[in-house]
C-alpha cells in the first residue's frame, strides 16, 4: 500500500492494516518455504546439480577491504554484522 493511501486511513484502519501485516508474516514464510522446497525438487528432477557445500572464505577475505572503505557508519557496520551472522 502506498504511504499516501495509508495516511488517508483512519487510525483504527491503520492499526488493522498493521495487524493484518503482522498476522500474515508467519503464513507467508510457511508458504515461501514450501514453494522453495517444491522448486528445488523440480529443478533437481530436471537434472540440475545444486551445490550447497561452498567455501565462502575467499569471498569473505576479498570483502574485507571493501567493508573497510565503504562501511564506515555505525548503521552500516551493524547491517554488515547482522548479515555476516546469518547462515
Amino acid at each position: 500500500m502506498a504511504k499516501s493511501s495509508f495516511d488517508k486511513l483512519t487510525a483504527e484502519d491503520q492499526a488493522l492494516v498493521r495487524q493484518a501485516a503482522r498476522d500474515a508474516v508467519p503464513i507467508m514464510r510457511k508458504l515461501w518455504a514450501a514453494r522453495e522446497l517444491e522448486s528445488e525438487a523440480r529443478v533437481r528432477k530436471a537434472g540440475v546439480e545444486i551445490i550447497t557445500d561452498i567455501d565462502k572464505t575467499p569471498f569473505i577475505e576479498a570483502m574485507v577491504p571493501v567493508y573497510e572503505k565503504y562501511v564506515t557508519s555505525p548503521v552500516l557496520q551493524q547491517m554488515v554484522a547482522d548479515i555476516q551472522a546469518t547462515e
